[in-house]
């Protein structure tokens, strides 16, 4: 963990068109592999400046996604209805009997930002528009256990073209924060830590699941992808929420 290099909050960029409060941007996501591909994980779209905010998006209810905090970029950090020219997307993939759909997100339920700092909690809860006729995935407050393998499911954008973007799974190792601690200081004990994980850019709010398929944490940041390391939220306030 002390060669983990700089961590970093990974929400993608890219020269793409923006979404209006309206439509939809001009983005596109496909599921690498048609046999493993989670209908209920999505692209998350954001207003971001000059381009937007791309993240990964879990259906936890109907209307409920859950994704990193520092990807809702329209929220500010706040709880409650997001501005028409704030607001956001997701865009799930084709995948089995689902097709590819845009759909809006228009409130923040639970929020917390990191603003930067890899080393605190960041998830959000967000409500859409409308009901998703998708498989909703369970959560749990139980943290992974040290040493267990888990999977997640992420977002990743092309590394040519910028519109594209890839939804795929990975196997990676929960990790303690002792070698973490010894690197960073205490405050790597407020996050959860994953090795053999590479965390790329549109990789934040990826899900993490135990072998029950619950949500049981959330990526929010990472190192340079040769050092494998990611980093995690637990989900502590969400059931309530749900």
């Amino acid at each position: 963990m002390s060669h983990a290099g700089p961590l970093s909050p990974r929400a993608a960029r890219g020269p793409v068109a923006q979404a209006s409060a309206s439509t939809p941007p001009r983005l596109d996501v496909f599921c690498e592999a048609s046999d493993d591909c989670p209908a209920s994980i999505g692209m998350v779209v954001f207003p971001g400046g000059d381009e937007p905010e791309r993240c990964t998006g879990t259906l936890v209810g109907p209307s409920l996604i859950l994704t990193a905090g520092h990807c809702a970029t329209g929220a500010e950090g706040r709880v409650g209805p997001l501005e028409p020219e704030a607001s956001g997307w997701i865009a799930f993939p084709e995948s089995g009997p689902y097709a590819a759909s845009w759909h809006r997100l228009v409130e923040v339920v639970a929020i917390q930002d990191g603003k930067g700092e890899v080393l605190a909690m960041d998830y959000a809860l967000l409500r859409l528009q409308r009901e998703v006729v998708r498989p909703v995935v369970p959560t749990s407050a139980e943290v992974p256990a040290p040493g267990s393998i888990i999977r997640i499911a992420l977002v990743t954008p092309h590394p040519v073209y910028s519109t594209q973007h890839a939804l795929r799974t990975r196997l990676c190792r929960v990790a303690t924060s002792a070698a973490a601690e010894q690197a960073l200081g205490d405050a790597a004990r407020r996050v959860g830590w994953l090795s053999d994980c590479p965390i790329e850019p549109g990789n934040s709010g990826a899900p993490v699941f135990d072998a029950a398929g619950r949500v049981r944490a959330l990526v929010h940041g990472g190192s340079h992808p040769f050092f494998g390391i990611g980093v995690t939220s637990a989900l502590p306030a969400l059931p309530d929420a749900l």
